[in-house]
């Protein structure tokens, strides 16, 4: 079965051009692109919110904003993605999402976005990873738990990577939500169908 992709952006973590990298991510065959670019002033994401969606316009894939709310809201662009605590804060965020992506850790958690108007959550992070180094990954067990507790699409995120995407084979997972992976990777066409065969 073909996993779905989803890309988080971090430009920090990029080698090269970020939005050359940006452009051969989104060519490539993701699901869609949450541009995770916290660090930036509101200003400085809208800039990069225009140019990633022209990128993602172009290619036809989805552009999914976050940490932003205000920024998605204003701009009327219905797909975003946030903490659990941003969306108990800012539960009306819902009504103006058609996709509303949530990052949760346990199956209460999860249970609780979908409640509040997640259309997905991304569950994590699942296996040891460099930048959670201080936090202990959930695990595959916790993975598999929060598919159960919800009825909406669950993605795998954290330290998934051609080595230890085995070990998600027989949960039931839509697909894997990627970072450094995809941010540093060189061919990312072959490092994606390396995850999915």
């Amino acid at each position: 079965m073909m996993r779905k992709v989803i890309a988080i952006t971090n430009r920090h973590l990029v080698h090269r051009d970020y939005w050359d990298q940006l452009e051969q991510i989104v060519a490539s065959p993701v699901e869609s692109l949450v541009l995770r670019e916290k660090d930036l002033s509101e200003d400085e994401y809208i800039d990069f919110k225009r140019k990633a969606l022209q990128l993602c316009n172009y290619h036809g894939k989805e552009c999914v904003l976050h940490n932003f709310g205000r920024v998605a809201v204003r701009l009327h662009i219905p797909r975003f993605q946030c903490s659990l605590d941003y969306l108990k804060t800012h539960t009306s965020i819902s009504y103006y999402m058609t996709t509303l992506g949530v990052s949760v850790h346990t199956p209460e958690e999860a249970h609780q976005a979908e409640k509040l108007g997640a259309t997905y959550v991304i569950a994590g992070h699942v296996f040891p990873t460099p930048s959670k180094s201080k936090f202990r990954p959930i695990g595959v067990s916790a993975v598999t738990e929060i598919c159960k507790a919800v009825s909406i699409p669950v993605f795998a995120l954290g330290g998934v990577n051609p080595g230890t995407v085995e070990a998600l084979k027989n949960i039931p997972v839509k697909g894997i939500a990627l970072m450094s992976g995809l941010m540093q990777s060189s061919d990312i066409s072959s490092y994606i169908a390396s995850l999915q065969k």
